[in-house]
């Protein structure tokens, strides 16, 4: 196996690549990666494909690190193992192999921590690499009924995400992290593999106190499903399964008794949709992994929530917050295509009128 030698060398920020096989996103990636104007990174291309030995191409680029997986074990594994060799720095920037980052957007992103230790995760505009005048995302965020949304996707760029503000989630697709968060939350959950594992270690955090910024002088392109494809039913499956595993963990027992009627409301409209996308058979195989790993997850939930540092009140009050950003995406003039299911979702439960208006002042 070759693998080129672990670097010693003080670098304030590690980033973290995983692949899959698609080297040339990953050329391209590291190319834009490698016009920073912050220079004092270290790279870890974490290789989640078959081979043993090094691609040719890496040898261009300088302070990189590259650790073969020898098979596909999923963004969780690939992200703790690039965290794991990053733990020397202070912060672990995680990109995937299918963004593109603007020179200054790195720099932007560790003065938003440095400047304010509030935060100890910070998370860039996204635009759309096929066309970077639309919005891939300016921020997740998450509803009280569990489901999980990328902020301004598919909407023309006109400023209206020009404001930083806190937002629930970071897309790990391009995100900047303290070291020390880790260090207090433990890293991704691998057995969710893919999908949502980034909700999930955002719930985990949010838990914990620490907070995330949305930076949109920090701008990066990115392609979307670029590594994996569109994979449908399984992403369907995936994200169900996960979505649902995530929640069941993280909110608190007060929570979830008292949401239960939006949770089972977002699953219900969920499986309309994936019926309408005709994968319910993905749904539902998802759903009994759900059933199947119920023993291990309750065991998860118990460390979770006896470490928790937040009450049940505060959490519920920053799940009111984060679904009121949601609805002014929903409710934006600029979304070329309101979704139905949160359409439905909203005439059901209401519109969050008073965390609307604090969501609205934070945009000022």
């Amino acid at each position: 196996m070759s693998r080129r030698p672990a670097l010693n060398i003080d670098s304030s920020v590690g980033v973290v690549i995983p692949t899959y096989d698609r080297d040339d996103l990953l050329e391209k990636c590291l190319e834009r990666l490698a016009s920073q104007t912050l220079q004092s990174f270290r790279t870890i291309i974490i290789d989640n494909g078959t081979r043993n030995s090094m691609p040719v191409f890496l040898n261009r680029f300088n302070r990189l690190e590259w650790i073969p997986l020898l098979s596909n074990h999923g963004t969780a594994v690939a992200f703790n193992r690039g965290i794991a060799a990053a733990a020397n720095c202070k912060f672990v920037f995680l990109l995937n192999n299918d963004a593109e980052l603007e020179p200054d957007c790195l720099s932007h992103l560790v003065c938003a921590l440095e400047n304010d230790d509030t935060y100890s995760i910070a998370v860039p505009k996204l635009l759309r690499w096929s066309d970077p005048h639309y919005l891939d995302g300016a921020g997740d965020e998450i509803l009280s009924g569990g489901g999980a949304y990328r902020v301004g996707k598919g909407e023309l760029d006109v400023g209206q995400y020009d404001n930083p503000h806190p937002v629930f989630s970071a897309c790990a697709a391009a995100a900047l992290y303290r070291t020390n968060l880790f260090e207090d939350i433990g890293g991704f959950d691998e057995d969710l593999f893919a999908y949502r594992e980034d909700v999930d270690l955002s719930l985990r955090a949010q838990l914990h106190g620490h907070r995330c910024i949305y930076v949109p002088a920090a701008r990066a392109y990115h392609h979307g499903s670029a590594t994996m494809g569109p994979a449908h039913s399984w992403v369907i499956r995936m994200s169900t399964r996960n979505q649902l595993i995530a929640v069941f963990k993280s909110y608190p027992g007060p929570t979830l008794l008292r949401l239960f009627p939006q949770l089972l409301l977002f699953q219900i409209l969920w499986l309309a949709f994936v019926a309408h996308e005709s994968a319910v058979l993905a749904y539902f195989l998802g759903l009994i992994e759900v059933l199947r790993t119920l023993p291990k997850t309750l065991v998860k939930r118990r460390g979770i929530q006896s470490k928790r540092l937040l009450t049940s009140r505060s959490f519920s009050t920053l799940l009111r917050e984060s679904e009121s950003r949601i609805w002014l995406y929903h409710k934006s003039p600029h979304n070329p295509q309101p979704s139905r299911l949160l359409g439905a979702y909203f005439r059901f439960v209401g519109p969050p009128l008073r965390a609307g208006a604090a969501a609205r002042e934070e945009r000022r």
